[in-house]
């Protein structure tokens, strides 16, 4: 396979981090040792002062009090100062910010400027220092600082109208002193390494042995996915392409449950009561007046906008909550355990119901994510009725595993038809009718082959996503482990008998130079593509991939999310040529992170791969023209609103 540096002009170079990914005070993630799947047994893991130095140097890491030279405020000091204010207002305040930070973070990638734009509107005495740690490897307001602070903020909000407003300057504040508190640990009281810190690291590192060592990596990386799925940013035009694909498209021939209508879309509206297409047309209107800075809404000004009363009932009965109610959920948070990664009462209603009647808006990603994102399927399941045997929302839940397979499916055809040497997509049916040898004996394989010169890439799709304790920072290590066996390594085991099923028929042009490239297609709330996932993944199907490891003709496996595979299918038909073949890319990722693995790094994850070789996230055009088609519909629908009178829309 030729190297990757055809596609971006640069060698691979050093890791890039990215803002939030994991906590700088615990150790270092670990250098292990490691060969193909199924291959050796790592050594224990440690590191030296220099390493450790090295990798901390790499991190972007949030602003904290001891960077800027002010005292942190502890919880029940930043509460006091929230309870000076108007609540409502400081609300608004927060969630301006924050809207401002999300729409520029997937729009122009200008978030670091926004950030040294606010320092200057601040005008504080240590704005100069923040500002300076910006430009070298800080961020000022991580997203799921800017979460606690709207948590701590709603847990105190009290009506104080005649009081001045809550100062930019206190906001900020605030928020430095949150990130603080994430990062204080057992290294580090005030949220920066020092030395002496880094050697306590080394040396703790290095006095593990292989078992401590793999119990401490793994709770590291619960911490990193929850971390991750906090942070990670969505982008309108791939929702909305995502929505039409998944949502406006008829069901698979398989879903015959005439209960479900022919659609997903006709299953969301017999759930809600409402039409989907009417929702998403309410859905433009937030997110188009929330990208201009407008976070607050009346019943009478949506449908005047051209939503109908039914789309506007489901946000204010469903999408919101009054601020009693907020302050009882967010209490229940508490008494889960830690708060630092829980968001979901906000992301499942991302609208404060106001005193006077109006509803306001926390956050922009969480409203894209609300009316386009994978909440539309929650909204559906669960006014669903109970997910019994047999139920309506079983046969649901089941029918959109089929969806998901299909939009796989549909994604793999993209990079093929981008690719010089894929040859075509082989799929479950195929290769079960080929290879069945007696009735009622179908033999197992996996969902995707795609046969590719000398690589076969060999791929099982699952629509699992993680539990919302695994999701938010409160999952354990066992509960994590149980999770990845029933579905990454059942998943894998599947991978692993077709690549025996192709290497003994030869069939689809395998042959005894064949190298594989196992993947797990996995949705966007499922288990992220990163270097520690990976890795864990290696260690759990080690006896999986045992015997077909001794052919060194595998790759460890990893797993990919489904626009981890969109990004792939845009940078295929950006980049491809007969001479830029998308496989090579793909080949040399998983040449680089095993080669990594083999001298004592950690995998490397798909987004640091392509930041090391300097390769652009271009969108499919496939899924700019699905966005076009939604929003051309959503515009149709909008127009025929308006159209009416005042006294007949809705």
């Amino acid at each position: 396979m030729r190297q990757a540096s055809q596609y971006g002009g640069k060698s691979c170079g050093p890791l890039s981090r990215k803002p939030g990914r994991r906590n700088q005070n615990r150790p270092p993630k670990k250098k292990v040792a490691a060969s193909f799947a199924g291959g050796q047994q790592p050594t224990a893991p440690s590191l030296d002062r220099d390493q450790v130095e090295r990798e901390l140097a790499k991190l972007v890491t949030p602003v904290v009090c001891a960077d800027v030279g002010i005292e942190p405020l502890e919880e029940s000091e930043r509460k006091a100062v929230l309870a000076n204010f108007d609540g409502e207002a400081t609300v608004r305040a927060v969630a301006a910010i924050q809207s401002r930070l999300d729409v520029a973070t997937t729009t122009n990638w200008t978030q670091s400027t926004v950030e040294r734009t606010l320092l200057d509107e601040a005008d504080m005495p240590w704005s100069a220092a923040a500002t300076a740690k910006i430009r070298t490897n800080g961020r000022l307001i991580p997203s799921r600082s800017v979460t606690q602070l709207f948590r701590e903020a709603l847990e105190v909000s009290a009506p104080n109208p005649d009081v001045t407003p809550i100062p930019l300057a206190v906001i900020l504040q605030l928020i430095v002193s949150i990130n603080t508190e994430h990062l204080q640990g057992e290294f580090s009281t005030d949220g920066t390494l020092d030395a002496d810190a880094i050697t306590r690291i080394s040396d703790m590192t290095a006095s593990l042995n292989l078992e401590q060592s793999l119990a401490m990596f793994r709770q590291i990386m619960l911490d990193e996915i929850a971390n991750l799925q906090s942070n990670a940013p969505l982008k309108l035009e791939t929702l909305q392409a995502d929505t039409h694909n998944m949502w406006f498209s008829p069901w698979p021939d398989r879903v015959t449950d005439s209960r479900l209508g022919a659609s997903p879309a006709e299953c969301f509206n017999t759930a809600n009561g409402v039409e989907l297409i009417e929702v998403l047309v309410l859905g433009s209107i937030v997110v188009e007046r929330a990208a201009v800075g407008e976070l607050e809404y009346s019943k009478t000004d949506l449908i005047t906008a051209g939503a109908s009363a039914a789309a506007v009932a489901l946000l204010f009965d469903h999408m919101a909550l009054p601020l009693k109610e907020f302050k009882k959920r967010l209490a229940a948070d508490r008494r889960r355990g830690e708060i630092a990664d829980q968001r979901y009462v906000m992301t499942q209603c991302p609208f404060v119901i106001s005193d006077n009647g109006n509803v306001l808006l926390l956050r922009y990603q969480w409203a894209i994510d609300r009316f386009f994102g994978s909440q539309l399927y929650w909204q559906t399941f669960f006014h669903l009725g109970p997910a019994d045997a047999g139920s309506i929302a079983e046969a649901f839940s089941l029918a959109m595993n089929d969806m998901f397979e299909r939009a796989a499916a549909d994604v793999l055809e993209g990079i093929i038809a981008a690719s010089p040497s894929m040859s075509r997509l082989i799929r479950e049916p195929e290769m079960q009718s080929s290879w069945t040898e007696r009735a009622g004996q179908t033999p197992s394989v996996c969902d995707f082959v795609i046969p590719s010169g000398q690589a076969c890439f060999v791929m099982d799709a699952t629509n699992h996503h993680l539990n919302f304790k695994l999701a938010q920072g409160l999952g354990t290590v066992e509960e994590y482990s149980a999770d990845a066996d029933a579905s990454l390594v059942k998943k894998c085991d599947q991978i692993a008998k077709t690549i025996r099923q192709l290497r003994h028929r030869g069939d689809f042009g395998v042959t005894n130079n064949t190298q594989f490239v196992p993947i797990v297609i996995v949705p966007v709330n499922g288990v992220p593509n990163l270097g520690s996932t990976e890795y864990d993944l290696q260690q759990r199907t080690r006896n999986v991939f045992a015997d077909l490891a001794l052919t060194r003709k595998i790759y460890n496996p990893t797993i990919l999310t489904l626009p981890d595979l969109e990004l792939i299918e845009g940078i295929a038909e950006y980049y491809g040529s007969d001479s830029r073949d998308i496989r090579d890319l793909l080949g040399g990722w998983r040449h680089q992170s095993m080669v990594g693995m083999l001298t004592g790094k950690s995998p490397l994850s798909l987004q640091d791969f392509l930041d090391g070789n300097g390769i652009q996230r271009p969108i499919p055009t496939r899924m700019f023209a699905a966005q076009r088609k939604l929003t051309a519909a959503i515009d149709a629908r909008r127009s025929e609103r308006l159209a009416l009178t005042p006294n007949t829309a809705g």
